[in-house]
């Protein structure tokens, strides 16, 4: 019974970077004393020293990563002379890495007056809409940024977020395939374009695209988790295994890739290290039921009868409701000869679930162990009908076998 994560999407938060500006190095730097009048300004002109002077020192503490003095300089420089639209343009970065977005927007929408050929310019504009929720805004500042800059990558990512908050799956495939296209090392477009191609139940394409994405960064822990979930539908243990590996790597806490391998170690038929697993997923997730669940299995299968008992009833614990995780604590506490407490968790089993043939056969059994056996005849009856008619001719076999040695008379 494994546990089915959910997919993970990626966090629009945690990309979207508000200051995908050029480097700002080459305006770096005070002005030549030489230039009285005219100051050259990364291919802009001021009339004003005092302008082109404030908006040099904002510059440098921009680059410097101190945004409120940045602030500063570029408002002294506007106070100067207020048609400067790079000023603009970078005051308004200044405020959104200050976290007032709004008062960002507006400081971008007065550089686009003064200038309406800015691509960054219409492109940070269309984050700060985005983050604001106006997403059509958003798109379309987008697209005015691309039709000056084809080649902004970013801006074609962020039009893929925008698109796929919108349900638009095909146009955000689109602009994902084209950021990467622009920019071959775009972990994140690979990564979200593996998501969306999932959606679409695409899953070779998925693959590809979530190799593609942990091949240009390893350290995309999502990436890899959400390979190795999509290798093991695909029955690819191995390279799954590999994916779920690289994820304990990264984060030895990350307790769903623990999970998974767990399941393949089971497959692969390590016990040992599957219990490990398991039980590091309990530690990290006391709560997680599933993880007992598997680890109580893991532990019956290797013969480990009162530790799987402890761990199967911790499972009951969480929840009760669960007609398998009776029945694999009743076969627990069954080995270890613990009969009463087995038939009675095989009644829960029963009751929880009627159709669980075996269940039957094994109350029967543990009602002649105990000594009980007068009351095993009508639980055999039923096991034998509900193999019946799930058409399992071995266990029919067998319990016919087994009640022909119960009415066989011991030879004197």
């Amino acid at each position: 019974m494994s546990k089915q994560y959910k997919q993970i999407p990626l966090l629009a938060a945690a990309i979207l970077c508000l200051s995908v500006t050029p480097p700002l190095a080459a305006w770096a730097g005070k002005v030549p004393e030489n230039q009285h009048t005219k100051q050259l300004v990364e291919g802009l002109y001021s009339e004003n020293l005092e302008a082109a002077t404030y908006f040099q020192q904002g510059v440098t503490r921009y680059n410097r990563k101190d945004f409120p003095a940045a602030e500063m300089a570029f408002r002294k420089a506007l106070q100067f002379d207020p048609f400067i639209p790079m000023a603009r343009y970078l005051l308004g970065n200044s405020l959104v890495e200050q976290g007032r977005i709004e008062s960002g927007a507006e400081q971008y929408q007065l550089a686009i007056n003064l200038n309406p050929n800015m691509p960054e310019a219409h492109y940070n504009l269309g984050l700060t809409f985005y983050q604001q929720g106006k997403t059509d805004d958003a798109i379309i500042s987008y697209l005015r940024a691309l039709s000056l800059n084809p080649n902004l990558a970013e801006a074609r990512y962020n039009l893929g977020l925008a698109f796929e908050s919108k349900g638009q799956i095909s146009d955000a495939i689109a602009a994902y395939n084209e950021a990467v296209r622009l920019n071959p090392k775009y972990s994140s477009a690979q990564y979200n374009l593996g998501l969306l191609f999932v959606k679409q139940n695409q899953i070779e394409p998925a693959i590809t695209a979530l190799q593609q994405a942990v091949s240009t960064n390893p350290n995309l822990l999502q990436a890899q988790y959400q390979l190795g979930l999509l290798l093991v539908q695909q029955e690819r243990q191995e390279e799954a295994k590999t994916a779920f590996l690289a994820v304990t790597k990264l984060d030895s806490k990350f307790a769903p890739a623990h999970y998974q391998l767990g399941l393949i170690l089971i497959k692969e038929g390590d016990l040992k290290e599957a219990i490990r697993r398991f039980d590091w997923v309990t530690q990290l997730e006391p709560n997680n039921v599933d993880a007992y669940r598997q680890l109580g299995a893991v532990l019956t299968k290797n013969n480990e009868y009162e530790d799987a008992a402890v761990v199967l009833k911790k499972a009951v614990a969480i929840d009760s409701y669960d007609a398998i995780t009776h029945y694999n604590l009743a076969v627990a506490l069954h080995q270890n000869k613990e009969y009463e407490p087995a038939i009675a968790q095989y009644q829960e089993a029963i009751f929880l679930n009627s159709k669980l043939s075996l269940a039957f056969y094994n109350i029967g059994i543990a009602l002649q162990q105990s000594g009980r056996g007068a009351e095993s005849g009508s639980f055999f009856q039923e096991a034998r009908r509900l193999f019946i008619q799930e058409g399992n001719l071995e266990k029919i076999d067998e319990l016919d076998k087994y009640i022909q040695q119960l009415n066989t008379p011991p030879t004197p």
